[in-house]
């Protein structure tokens, strides 16, 4: 391997790390209700609400995955760098959200999942725009 890749590695790992820390965020997210915080879903009945939110993640994910490990590099990156972006913007609204009734997440998971989440976005986005000269 040379030594080109193993720099391009980098960043490839902190976006898997991105993907890990969502995906364990969605699964505490089903825990915590958060369905009953989202428009369109608020309104549904508790476990109505909680199916449409766990079947809803299939698509999203296939796609996301698809979408983030493509052969055209262009796709790849601007997937990856929605994603990125995605997760800042997410942290954000859990922080303000942190206050509503219905908000019952906690920390360490809470912290670790959503904010390092987004840690690891802000961190990813630099580091691909530096490589890939987005």
């Amino acid at each position: 391997m040379s030594s080109d890749s193993k720099q391009t590695d980098w960043p490839n790992l902190i976006f898997y790390l991105v993907l890990a820390l969502l995906i364990v965020h969605e699964m505490d997210a089903v825990a915590r209700h958060e369905w009953q915080l989202l428009p369109g879903l608020a309104g549904l009945s508790g476990e109505l609400g909680r199916l449409v939110f766990i079947l809803s993640h299939i698509p999203i994910l296939v796609g996301l995955f698809w979408a983030s490990n493509h052969s055209s590099v262009i796709l790849r990156h601007r997937t990856q760098l929605s994603v990125d972006f995605l997760v800042i913007v997410h942290a954000i609204a859990h922080w303000m959200m942190s206050g509503h009734s219905l908000y019952e997440f906690e920390a360490p998971i809470e912290t670790v999942s959503i904010y390092g989440g987004a840690l690891a976005g802000l961190v990813h986005a630099v580091l691909l725009v530096r490589i890939s000269k987005i």
